[in-house]
């Protein structure tokens, strides 16, 4: 399938850089509103850097008009309303087969009645996967037990949301699967869907179980998927943020975290972290609350490229932008910055600990 992608911004940059690894998708336009400020420049503007790409207007539908499918990108909820329903009604027609990534029961509400009034076929993420019977969170039992995991478990978890967690479960898939291993996957994304793992979907937050039995279900869920495809490697993305960044953004009070990582016990974990210069006393705090609070511990850190707007902490929605690359270091701890996710370092480091221990064989 060809795609073209709607709204393309830099949450998106991570699946682009690994295209390669998609299923049964080529990703050959980005299209993005005027007012995103991007159109006519390059996908990597952010980063100061060349991709290949350039990002089309969405309503300049001759520059992409023999693509077969839309990808539509939660990025959409960036757009007032009565826009997206405007640029969607331009783009959407019966020779398009439209996939929607986006949880959001009005949106998908909106996008429905689009797609029926054109006459275009609309489909979840979850639908791409080639085995429709993956295993799904929503669709386990409850144990009476925890299950052991035998498999080591990579986990990779933010401080707050927008720390570049999507970017280094790629990374670290992308590095696993290189070197031979068999990788099985959730990610913290429905774009994870694109790659073919699974994700945790919105049964995480549905309110039909406890937390208990939420615990409970995700523990099976892990199990299954391990008895299932026997990897050697998980890589688990830890959805939300640890801890609330302000009374206003809580990012559910790190209530996600807690549930999964109560249910699994990581082998190795990377906290990811806003752009910023941070203390060996601040790497410190974050381990001892990692291990009193979610009973996990910390083996890096992941200076991240995303900063909040400070202008959007008091409103409703939290907005960000590409930090100034400021570079964390430190004497005692092991830290990693932005640009640790173009080279091998980070990835070694996982595997050396892993080897050490006794649970992972060196290919």
């Amino acid at each position: 399938m060809k795609a073209v992608v709607y709204p393309y911004d830099f949450e998106f940059a991570s699946v682009l850089k690994h295209r390669e690894m998609l299923k049964n998708l080529e990703i050959v336009f980005l299209t993005a509103p005027k007012g995103f400020g991007t159109c006519s420049k390059d996908a990597y503007c952010f980063y100061g850097k060349e991709s290949g790409f350039t990002i089309c207007d969405i309503w300049d539908k001759n520059s992409y008009s023999d693509m077969d499918t839309l990808l539509i990108i939660d990025s959409v909820l960036k757009i007032p309303k009565e826009e997206r329903l405007a640029e969607l009604g331009n783009v959407i027609s019966s020779k398009l087969l439209v996939i929607n990534l986006v949880y959001d029961s009005e949106f998908i509400i909106d996008l429905e009645n689009i797609c029926k009034k054109q006459g275009a076929k609309l489909m979840s993420g979850f639908e791409l996967l080639e085995d429709k019977n993956q295993i799904s969170l929503s669709n386990v039992g409850i144990p009476s037990e925890l299950n052991r995991i035998n498999t080591p478990i990579v986990a990779i978890c933010g401080l707050s949301p927008m720390t570049q967690k999507f970017d280094l479960q790629l990374y670290f898939r992308d590095y696993f699967m290189k070197d031979g291993y068999k990788v099985s996957q959730i990610g913290t994304r429905d774009m994870g869907y694109l790659f073919g793992f699974h994700s945790w979907g919105d049964a995480l937050y549905t309110n039909c179980f406890s937390e208990t039995e939420k615990i409970a279900k995700i523990n099976q869920f892990v199990k299954d998927i391990e008895l299932v495809e026997n990897p050697d490697i998980f890589i688990i993305g830890i959805p939300d943020a640890l801890i609330p960044y302000t009374q206003k953004h809580t990012f559910r009070y790190g209530i996600p975290a807690f549930e999964i990582l109560n249910a699994i016990t990581p082998d190795y974990m990377v906290m990811s972290l806003f752009n910023g210069e941070y203390t060996d006393e601040f790497y410190e705090e974050m381990i001892k609350m990692c291990n009193y609070k979610y009973n996990a511990d910390v083996d890096c850190f992941f200076n991240s490229h995303f900063v909040p707007i400070s202008r959007s902490i008091n409103s409703d929605h939290l907005s960000y932008s590409y930090g100034n690359r400021l570079t964390a270091k430190s004497e005692k701890y092991s830290v990693f910055n932005s640009e640790s996710i173009d080279d091998r370092d980070m990835y070694e480091c996982v595997v050396n600990k892993l080897v050490n221990y006794g649970k992972f064989k060196a290919y």
